[in-house]
């Protein structure tokens, strides 16, 4: 994998915000890709009481299981994701799209919202995905932003857990913010990626009001002007957490999270990206089952090569799985 050359995209693309936007808006036009077709809902029971939905496409190959989590405020279908399992479907690999709580027009399925600190519901999905579809088959886990914090927790969990996940072979998380907190405040000062998210956060907790009203203040927490005030409001109605600082501390990743890694852990991340700083990579422990390419381009959850939709990662997940 070490062989891997650089990404470097054309210069009309090497915008960092030019790549951000792509990974979100840049829709494939294929209707009835053969991966949707074969897509079937799954409801998994995550662990005391909590379900969460995701979508099974078996590939006739079926060479091997790959499972994705989106970022925050995205979903299964959010662009990035079905992009990359169209490609790999194509290849021959299952794919189980996970949808996170609340996410993907889920939040009537469990009354309390989504939050960040939530591994423990996420890995026991996709343990039951592996066990359920992954038999026989190496499994695969990649996680975009917020979902590559997901997945390298899940990497961590692996690693520690006696229930450990079944044909895990390799991890990738691709832009995953080790710092949360550090990755709200960037948010926040960039104005359009920071409205387009505050507006998304709006939007779920919207709908989450309509289905379990008496919770939380929802109509007080969407009056947040920031994604960061919103994060307050909704931490101060709950007595799940002392504060935000508390909030945070409870999914950022440091160094001893990565130490004693029993399955292999790719991270793919930019120097450019727009709300994630590239020195939180550089003070990992080397260990031979992490490695981390960190590009001079890409922005967040980015790096296309052109505008046919090739990114420059389908490289690393191609070393990964078939290498």
């Amino acid at each position: 994998m070490d062989t891997l050359r650089p990404f470097k995209p054309p210069i009309h693309l090497r915008h960092p915000f030019v790549q951000t936007v792509l990974a979100s808006l840049m829709r494939q036009n294929i209707p009835d890709h053969p991966m949707d077709k074969a897509a079937s809902p799954v409801v998994i029971n995550a662990g005391k009481g909590v379900r969460l939905l995701g979508h099974y496409s078996k590939s006739p190959q079926n060479k091997a299981l790959l499972v994705l989590i989106h970022g925050w405020e995205g979903s299964m279908d959010s662009n990035y994701i079905q992009r990359t399992s169209r490609r790999f479907y194509d290849k021959g690999i299952s794919i189980f799209r996970l949808n996170l709580r609340d996410h993907g027009n889920t939040h009537h399925l469990n009354p309390e919202p989504f939050n960040g600190s939530l591994i423990r519901e996420t890995y026991e999905a996709v343990r039951k995905v592996a066990k359920d579809f992954g038999q026989k088959l190496p499994v695969y886990l990649a996680g975009f932003s917020m979902g590559g914090n997901f997945t390298i927790r899940v990497a961590r969990e692996h690693s520690r857990n006696k229930q450990s996940i079944p044909n895990l072979k390799h991890c990738i998380a691709v832009s995953p913010p080790l710092h949360p907190k550090s990755a709200t405040e960037m948010m926040d000062s960039k104005l359009i990626i920071g409205k387009y998210f505050l507006d998304k956060w709006r939007q779920s907790l919207a709908k989450k009001n309509v289905h379990f009203p008496d919770l939380h203040p929802y109509p007080n927490i969407m009056e947040g002007k920031t994604v960061m005030e919103m994060t307050d409001r909704i931490v101060a109605s709950s007595a799940e957490f002392k504060n935000s600082d508390d909030y945070f501390n409870s999914y950022t990743l440091g160094p001893k999270d990565f130490e004693k890694l029993k399955v292999d852990l790719t991270i793919v991340t930019s120097a450019d990206d727009p709300i994630i700083r590239p020195d939180e990579f550089r003070d990992l422990p080397k260990s031979s089952k992490l490695r981390i390419f960190i590009q001079k381009y890409g922005g967040h959850n980015g790096f296309y090569e052109n505008l046919k939709g090739d990114c420059w990662y389908f490289r690393v997940f191609d070393k990964v799985i078939f290498e």
